[in-house]
């Protein structure tokens, strides 16, 4: 099998998706891109990659590229995921993908025109404990769906972040960059989400962050304007609801956790572990969940080996075989925007959003 050659631009969180590439047989990393040019060269030295620039332009000319990642921020994904596409490259763009829904549907017009392979890393569908509550749900281990609990709880405020992340403008936030990964997990699941009723806010807005320059450590403080907390109460098209609860600056890390309650039995995901009961069992317990579905190296890294299985069907679907698990696409990353724009007009009405 010839070798898939792939470029990575975006080495803040891009630097995950060069791990990820490099543990997949048949594929190497001969480039990387950066705006900060002195990082792409830092990275690639490090990790033995040819090619480094601060140019994407000069990294999607090169016709030995033939898979792009795109691990920047939202307001700069569709652009580069277009200009990728358009140079004829296999496509993974990081989530949510791109600003909106309008903008991530541009990318699916231009995927269908071209015939370019895509995907976007929604990579939590491949933890064992999500792809096997997907097989169970399918076979109707839960009976008919009722009601969905998610519950997300931080630390330190999402502001903290800082740059593009606290800019609600930029794409910033913890709807858009936490949140939108249990929004396609719960439609994966469940199907498409119908309408919702919601309050996104951004409750820590004056933001004070140490930084470091020079040989000293300064106070930052600047405004937030993304949101920081959402609280949302969701209609599947399908039946049944969801009730999602995302907070941050709570001063205290919980384990985040999934519970889905059906006629006939309940699944609950709690930091990536699997538990379940069905009316004829006696017990609620761990759920042991097939080999088959399990990550290397586990349980270390679990989303750089989650991204790299959704990569490795990316980089078979470019060699032109069939995934056996197909990788999320622009479609998917249409549906989360949708979602989302829903839960952003019901806030800012406090009044039911249909999704569109």
């Amino acid at each position: 099998m010839s070798e898939l050659r792939a470029a990575v631009i975006g080495l803040a969180w891009g630097q995950l998706h060069i791990d990820a590439l490099r543990r997949i047989k048949d594929v190497e990393v001969v480039a990387v891109c950066d705006t900060d040019g002195d990082r792409a060269k830092v990275v690639a030295k490090n990790a033995g990659i040819k090619y480094a620039s601060n140019n994407p332009a000069e990294i999607l000319g090169r016709e030995e590229i033939q898979l792009v990642t795109i691990a920047t921020p939202p307001q700069t994904q569709r652009d580069l995921a277009n200009k990728a596409m358009l140079a004829n490259k296999t496509v993974l763009v990081e989530s949510p993908g791109g600003l909106n829904s309008q903008e991530a549907q541009a990318l699916v017009e231009t995927a269908r025109q071209r015939e370019i392979q895509n995907a976007v890393a929604f990579q939590t569908r491949y933890l064992p404990s999500y792809a096997y509550a997907k097989e169970l749900i399918d076979e109707e281990y839960l009976g008919q769906f009722l009601r969905a609990t998610v519950n997300f709880v931080m630390a330190q405020p999402w502001g903290l972040n800082g740059r593009w992340a606290a800019d609600d403008k930029k794409g910033g936030g913890v709807m858009r960059n936490v949140a939108v990964h249990f929004i396609d997990a719960l439609q994966w699941w469940l199907g498409p989400v119908e309408s919702v009723f919601s309050d996104r806010e951004t409750l820590f807005s004056e933001v004070r962050r140490p930084v470091q320059v020079g040989r000293e450590t300064k106070m930052e403080k600047f405004t937030a304007t993304a949101d920081d907390a959402f609280l949302s109460l969701v209609r599947f098209r399908g039946g049944g609801t969801a009730i999602l609860n995302f907070m941050t600056g709570a001063r205290q890390d919980q384990p985040w956790s999934i519970s889905l309650v059906g006629s006939q039995a309940t699944l609950q995901i709690t930091s990536g572990s699997l538990a379940g009961k069905r009316d004829t069992e006696r017990d609620f317990g761990k759920l042991e969940i097939p080999r088959r579905l399990e990550l290397p190296d586990r349980p270390r890294e679990p989303l750089m080996w989650a991204l790299c299985e959704l990569a490795t069907g990316l980089a078979g679907q470019a060699r032109g075989a069939e995934a056996a698990r197909k990788p999320p696409t622009f479609r998917d990353a249409v549906q989360a925007h949708k979602v989302m724009e829903a839960i952003q007009r019901s806030s800012d009405d406090m009044l039911w959003a249909s999704v569109g």
